[in-house]
């Protein structure tokens, strides 16, 4: 299992989810698309996407990306030093609440 560090969680302009990863990524994270999951690999920004939720909360589809990584054997943290980009205090203090349970 690759062990792999958030360095940040961002709602970008589109309201799509990411979460960029300290280390990069590399370059087989692409095929993660394969899991038909609705998550995505974006190279330019390092991390992982998924479309802005239609149903589903900010906190579900964070989980979702987790768990979608997790079955495609990486595991995704968070640190203390893991930014919180243009999300409401609410969701991530929602993110940081599901990390500790």
């Amino acid at each position: 299992m690759n062990i792999e560090s958030i360095s940040r969680i961002e709602i970008l302009d589109g309201g799509e989810l990411i979460l960029i990863l300290e280390s990069g990524g590399n370059a087989s994270y692409q095929h993660i698309y394969r899991e038909a999951a609705e998550v995505s690999w974006d190279k330019e920004l390092k991390g992982f996407k998924s479309p802005k939720p239609r149903q589903w909360s900010y906190l579900e589809k964070y989980l979702h990306i987790v768990k979608v990584a997790e079955n495609c054997s990486i595991l995704l943290s968070l640190n203390p030093s893991t930014e919180f980009q243009n999300i409401p205090q609410n969701i991530k203090d929602e993110i940081l609440a599901s990390t500790n349970t």
